[in-house]
Formats: structure tokens, C-alpha cells, sequence
């Protein structure tokens, strides 16, 4: 009888992996790849829901950053105590400092790199981290060819945290 319990109870939390919501928030296995533009919505979805999920951290070095949406909801969890750090590319505020000033005006830390910033790259409280070559522009999600890897490999997330903590 104790076997059909635990058989039901694993076949309940299988269901539950995989259901929209929960899978936004936790990969299923330690690598997840998404291509774009075919997988677009589900790596936008994805994306977001780890920003507006996060309890603790985030840390971010994008190259090109200029998508609003992001940009609100990191706003909106800096404001429910959720620790954000933006490091952004030099030429890229020069151009356009719009979402820089975004940032800093909503107290999130807003670092510039002194060279040439072109990682794409964020971890969400030094559990999940993405990578890859999209940067969070409209564009970028509706236009290109991209790949996107989300991992929970903790070799990778102390190795890009490392990196993120020079700045």
C-alpha cells in the first residue's frame, strides 16, 4: 500500500514539474537551450518570470539593454527588496541613456564597464543563470536568430558570479 502512495506522490510532482507556471521558475533539468526567434515567447515568459521570482538576486551584465518590459519588472522587484545589479556597456548609455537612468533614478546599482562590454548574461539568486547571445532588446527577441541557455550548473553561476563581482 506504501508503494502505491509513493508511486501516486511522484506521478503528482512529475505533473507539477512540468506544469506552465512551476517550469517558468525551475528548469526541469540542469540545461535548458532555447533558439529564437522560434522559441521567442517561451524564453521571453521564462525570463520574466525568474526577475519577478527572484527573493534575493539578481546580477546582470548585458551589452545592449533597452527592453522596458525587463526593465519594469526589475524595477518592480528591486522595490520588493530583491538585490539588482545592471552592468552595462559604455558606448551603449552613451548612445541611448534612457534605461540608465531608469535604473538609478528606482535605486537599482548601475555599474559601467571601463571596456567593451558585449556578455550577455544574468543570474537570479546565484541559482539560475542565462546566457547567450541575445541582448534584451525588442529586436533581439523578435528579429534575430539567437540561443539562449538557461543552467543551474553551479560550476557555471560561481564562474559568471565571479565575473559579475569585479564590477
Amino acid at each position: 500500500m506504501s508503494f502505491l502512495k509513493i508511486s501516486l506522490l511522484i506521478i503528482a510532482l512529475s505533473f507539477n514539474l512540468f506544469a506552465k507556471d512551476n517550469r517558468l521558475v525551475s528548469l526541469t533539468s540542469v540545461n535548458e537551450v532555447y533558439f529564437l526567434p522560434k522559441e521567442t515567447k517561451e524564453t521571453k515568459d521564462y525570463i520574466l518570470s525568474l526577475i519577478k521570482n527572484s527573493k534575493k538576486s539578481i546580477s546582470i551584465a548585458m551589452y545592449n539593454f533597452s527592453y522596458k518590459k525587463f526593465a519594469k519588472q526589475l524595477v518592480d522587484s528591486s522595490k520588493n527588496g530583491v538585490n539588482i545589479k545592471i552592468i552595462l556597456d559604455k558606448s551603449k548609455v552613451k548612445k541611448d541613456d534612457k534605461l540608465y537612468k531608469y535604473f538609478k533614478k528606482n535605486g537599482i546599482i548601475v555599474k559601467i564597464a571601463d571596456k567593451k562590454l558585449h556578455t550577455k548574461v544574468a543570474v537570479f539568486d546565484e541559482k539560475i543563470a542565462v546566457l547567450g547571445s541575445i541582448n534584451w532588446t525588442k529586436e533581439s527577441f523578435k528579429d534575430n536568430y539567437e540561443l539562449v541557455l538557461f543552467t543551474k550548473d553551479k560550476m557555471t553561476i560561481d564562474k559568471m558570479l565571479n565575473f559579475l563581482n569585479k564590477f
